[in-house]
This record gives structure tokens, C-alpha cells and sequence, in this order.
């Protein structure tokens, strides 16, 4: 399974910033947030009443809205590649891409009962951007991840990347994509994502 859909499936969360002198931080906010998330996250999963499929409604219905899947998908073809798409085009490789995604991350739920979340240091990074430091511990190792978050323009804050062990998740697709496509279209790209078993799709 792809690092990143290993933690993508923890952290995750919306944000309206305060108006008012005073209140805490945007940044403050975030990492208490994080950790309610998290707490929030775990207790579904240690929740033995909860048969397979409503377990994994219930982990996307908390998270699903949290993240900017859309951006994502986007973001993971490089500007050339995706400025030479139609709309259609568009539309259909980030519906399979987001499919992809959700679908591969509640496959390995049980993936989670050793881990242990510790959460760091929230840091704006620019004014529409806040990144998040967190320690993903489990019994072999300890990883550091950066949760990446950007303002929309509605307000709120959603999660649109995330760097493990210094290597971003988009990244890391946009480059096997656009070695692909160098030899394919977005069609083939598309079909293979669709046909193709969940797996590891890059090695971060």
C-alpha cells in the first residue's frame, strides 16, 4: 500500500479562521483539531459493534470531506499534461483518481491497530498555507510526516498534500504519471487505474 494512503486515513480536517483578537491561533487550532481527529479516527476503528462496510462509511464520512481530493488529482499531473486535457478528460481521470485513493486506504483499515500518532509543531508557512509536523510510531519504526493545508477561498482549511520522510505524496504520483504518459495517453492512464488491482503505485 502506497505510504501516504497508509496516514492519509488519520488526519484530516476543515477550518473557518477566527475574527477575533485573542482567540487561538489558526495554527493552535489545527493541531488541536489533529488531535481530536485522530483520537476520533482510532475510536471507530476499537469500535467492535461496527460491522466492515459501516466501519468504512463511517471513517469516510469524517474524513472524506476534509481533504481536497479534487486538488489533488490535479495536482498530479504536471500543469502541461493537465492544461492539455478537455473537460470530459478532466472530470473522468480525477473521479477514478479519488476512487482509487478511497478505495485503496479502506482496504488496509486493519493496518492501523499498532500505530500510534504523535502530533507536533503547526507552522504557517505562508498566508494561505499551514504545515503540520506528526510522528506516525509503530512497533518497527518512526516516520515524520507533514501534513500540507491551504486556505480556500470559502474560508476553510483542507489537507491537499502530504511529505513522508521529506517525500510528497503528489509528487511522487506526478512523476510516475508523467513518465507514463509519455508513452500513453490519459485514456490508457485512466483505463490502467480503473483495471489495475489496488496496490503500491509508487515507492515513497
Amino acid at each position: 500500500m502506497h505510504t501516504f494512503l497508509k496516514y492519509l486515513l488519520l488526519l484530516a480536517f476543515a477550518f473557518v479562521l477566527p475574527s477575533t483578537a485573542g482567540e487561538i491561533t489558526k495554527e493552535q487550532e489545527i493541531k488541536q483539531m489533529m488531535i481530536k481527529k485522530s483520537d476520533t479516527f482510532f475510536a471507530i476503528l476499537a469500535d467492535k459493534s461496527l460491522d466492515d462496510t459501516v466501519r468504512k462509511k463511517k471513517v469516510l464520512d469524517e474524513i472524506g470531506p476534509l481533504f481536497d481530493f479534487r486538488l489533488m488529482s490535479r495536482l498530479a499531473l504536471n500543469k502541461k499534461i493537465w492544461k492539455s486535457l478537455n473537460k470530459a478528460e478532466r472530470k473522468e481521470f480525477s473521479e477514478v483518481f479519488v476512487s482509487r485513493i478511497q478505495e485503496s486506504y479502506l482496504s488496509k483499515l486493519d493496518i492501523f491497530a499498532d500505530v500510534e500518532v504523535e502530533i507536533g509543531d503547526s507552522v504557517r508557512v505562508k498566508k494561505n498555507r499551514i504545515e503540520l509536523t506528526a510522528l506516525i510510531k509503530t512497533k518497527a519504526d518512526t516516520k515524520k510526516l507533514i501534513y500540507k493545508f491551504y486556505q480556500t477561498k470559502k474560508k476553510k482549511w483542507l489537507i491537499y498534500d502530504i511529505s513522508v520522510v521529506g517525500v510528497s505524496f503528489l509528487q511522487s504520483y506526478r512523476a510516475q504519471y508523467s513518465s507514463y504518459l509519455k508513452e500513453h495517453t490519459i485514456e490508457e492512464l485512466i483505463n490502467k487505474l480503473k483495471l489495475d488491482p489496488i496496490e503500491d503505485e509508487t515507492a515513497v
